[in-house]
């Protein structure tokens, strides 16, 4: 049975790494979900884990001139039911272009309307984070200052944007069931030991308070957060962890924060999980 899951975040969002970093998790087989079959094409995600394993993060991809899509069978067990994941390149230019002018590609159309599961990525420091100014105070003294210019969307308005073309346009899952969507928080290792306890979705309560809002008034999808680290720290600025990931590798690092029964935030080595989580597995 085939099923499609839709990779989708504005730009610096922290997709490509994600990919890159999940492959090996489901090649390696210990997760909640494992490759059944080898991929016939993984140039993209190789190139990618070679980033990680040099200790530095992949380069955006967001000009890219051709897409590189990754499509993997996987199964949660062995000899188990196998499920046929198609994760698209698709550049988070692409979908800020998309929520901005609410103009959607033909082809990014049918991609939506055939997956019933997403995973949509919001990075905590991104550089991309566009904020709303209080223009009642700021617009006069930005153009006193000649720094008037608009900078787009404002990221969170960018985000409800793109749940609603999910809410839209995902079809159900073969259970019958509401499509899945994981809210997948990157870059959670860089928080500190407060936020961590109170989640990703608190965080984003903080941060985008209107996403939040908008998160509680979905009905017609399923929604899970977690927070999602691809090496266990930050190769920009932690020498160790960026010492380590050359020396020793990729193996054991990386983790997804979820909550356990108790309501309680959890590093699990896992990998695989929201992706499992939107499939249904």
């Amino acid at each position: 049975m085939s099923r499609s899951i839709v990779l989708l975040g504005g730009p610096d969002s922290g997709k490509t790494n994600y990919v890159g970093r999940v492959w090996p998790a489901l090649d390696a087989g210990r997760g909640r979900l494992h490759a059944a079959v080898q991929p016939e094409d993984i140039r993209f995600v190789l190139d990618v884990a070679d980033h990680l394993y040099s200790g530095n993060f992949a380069p955006r991809s967001e000009h890219a001139d051709d897409r590189r899509d990754f499509e993997v069978v996987v199964a949660a067990e062995k000899g188990g039911e196998q499920t046929t994941i198609v994760i698209p390149d698709i550049s988070g230019e692409l979908w800020l272009n998309a929520a901005e002018h609410g103009e959607v590609a033909t082809a990014l159309m049918e991609e939506m309307r055939s997956a019933n599961g997403a995973l949509l990525f919001v990075r905590v420091n991104s550089e991309a984070d566009v904020r709303p100014l209080n223009w009642v105070t700021s617009k006069q003294l930005l153009a006193k200052l000649g720094n008037a210019d608009d900078e787009g969307m404002p990221t969170q308005v960018m985000l409800c944007e793109l749940l609603r073309f999910l809410e839209t346009t995902l079809s159900e899952r073969p259970d019958g069931q509401p499509p899945r969507v994981s809210i997948v928080v990157s870059a959670w290792d860089i928080v500190d030991q407060q936020k961590f306890a109170m989640g990703p979705k608190a965080w984003l309560e903080r941060e985008y308070p209107l996403l939040a809002g908008r998160l509680k008034d979905i009905e017609a999808i399923d929604l899970r957060v977690f927070g999602l680290s691809v090496v266990g720290g930050d190769l920009k600025v932690d020498d160790i962890c960026r010492n380590d990931v050359q020396e020793n590798g990729l193996d054991g690092r990386g983790w997804v924060a979820v909550q356990d029964y108790e309501g309680v935030w959890q590093k699990d080595p896992d990998l695989t999980l929201p992706i499992a989580w939107a499939v249904g597995s």
